[in-house]
């Protein structure tokens, strides 16, 4: 939102979930602390450099001989750090329950987010939020003044679903009256999509989910 001065845009209306669980990915630098969050319990950490734990594992980011930027992870039986994704700016990665599949957050612009899945094994990522963000904007219908992104949340217990939510950030509008007003239509809304191929398995117009909330 932007007031009548010159400031830049501020965020309006996140939630307290999303400025607890979340806030890392709105930051401006990508050099920021390292952050380790516990989600739906679920561990999300942001590598900057330094080797973290993530059940078990470690994982790192650092600069390759190429000069790209990209995020490592090393279980226990990898003889080598295994180089999964490229960072652009700002992930935050959680690992499966069978330590195969790595989901991310990637958030390359301060607006703009997308959920990958990576497969250690293949070393292949997918985008896996696309059918969730066209399902969110056909049924939802949010006003284009807000801005809407997708966050993963979590792996169900076999690895095949992954919990996304679509989560409001930010109101592209002129004065407080309006972002107040735009933000009362915002619909938080959750998606249960395949971990291979994002395609919707189930849509959850609320925004409170059963403790269980993968589909059997």
């Amino acid at each position: 939102m932007r007031n009548k001065s010159s400031l830049p845009p501020v965020l309006t209306n996140l939630s307290l979930q999303t400025v607890l669980s979340f806030s890392v990915f709105l930051m401006i630098s990508s050099t920021s602390a390292a952050q380790n969050v516990r989600q739906r319990d679920v561990t999300w950490i942001w590598p900057v450099g330094e080797v973290l734990r993530l059940q078990g594992c470690e994982v790192k980011e650092e600069f390759g001989s190429d000069g790209v930027r990209k995020v490592y992870i090393k279980r226990d039986g990898d003889e080598e750090w295994i180089p999964f994704y490229v960072d652009e700016r700002n992930v935050g990665v959680t690992l499966g329950h069978r330590k195969q599949l790595v989901l991310i957050n990637d958030c390359p612009a301060t607006k703009f987010c997308k959920v990958m899945a990576v497969d250690l094994a293949s070393r292949k990522s997918k985008q896996i939020d696309l059918w969730a963000i066209r399902m969110y904007r056909r049924n939802a219908a949010p006003d284009n003044s807000l801005i809407i992104i997708p966050q993963a949340y979590a792996f169900s217990p076999d690895d095949r679903q992954v919990l996304v939510n679509m989560e409001h950030i930010y109101t592209s509008v002129s004065t407080a009256e309006m972002a107040a007003q735009l933000s009362k239509t915002y619909k938080n809304w959750w998606y249960i999509v395949d971990s291979t191929n994002g395609r919707v398995l189930r849509e959850y117009r609320t925004s409170k989910l059963p403790p269980r909330w993968w589909l059997k």
